[in-house]
């Protein structure tokens, strides 16, 4: 969505409660005034949208305890982290950035907080094994893995609602989280750990539209 610069005479009192509130929602005095004419226009700015893909998926994942959300950086970005199964439970963090004014368009970043060589050589592996089955599902992905760490263009399905788009981006990191729980409950079980990503990657595919 283009953006222009306007005059407008407003009253001081009026700008005060604008940044008042701006300042609690961590946002611009522009970009509030800008959801509040859209608001009373009913026009829905793909800011908007993009929170309420975001607030979806918040409710989807952080209602049985093992997803939390963290501090949002901007409208286009939201990021949660869960404990792995492994020593001393390191987090596992899930960056998803839209981009404005796309129809669904983004990228999915999975990364570990851990100076463990070892779990960042298995996280590695985790990683090019669920792309490597994945893409033999799906064909090529815009998928990068590298120092244990994951970055994926996604898709979101075109024309669908803000909350269908949130509900497939939850199935999604959900399913991706399961397999990574199964991978390293079976780090001495390779085939048994492979089984349980190629399940998680079907059972999602099965149940909701590829990203």
């Amino acid at each position: 969505m283009s953006k222009s610069v306007y005059s407008l005479v407003l009253s001081d009192e009026v700008i005060r409660e604008i940044d008042l509130e701006a300042y609690r929602h961590g946002v611009s005095r522009s970009n509030l005034i800008n959801q509040i004419l859209a608001e009373a226009v009913s026009y829905v700015t793909p800011e908007k949208r993009m929170r309420e893909i975001f607030s979806q998926v918040e409710r989807l994942l952080t209602d049985g305890g093992i997803f939390q959300t963290l501090l949002q950086p901007s409208d286009s970005m939201m990021s949660l982290r869960s404990s792995l199964a492994y020593k001393y439970n390191p987090n596992v963090r899930y960056s998803v950035e839209l981009y404005p004014g796309s129809e669904g368009e983004g990228e999915l970043r999975v990364s570990l907080r851990s100076q463990s060589s070892a779990l960042i050589l298995y996280m590695g592996q985790f990683f090019r094994l669920w792309t490597q089955i994945e893409q033999s599902y799906l064909g090529a992905t815009e998928a990068v893995v590298q120092d244990g760490r994951y970055a994926r263009r996604i898709h979101l399905p075109a024309g669908a609602g803000d909350r269908e788009q949130g509900a497939v981006l939850a199935a999604y990191i959900r399913a991706m989280n399961n397999a990574m729980m199964g991978f390293f409950r079976n780090l001495d079980d390779p085939q048994t750990a492979e089984r349980l990503v190629r399940a998680s990657v079907e059972d999602y595919l099965t149940a909701h539209p590829a990203i």
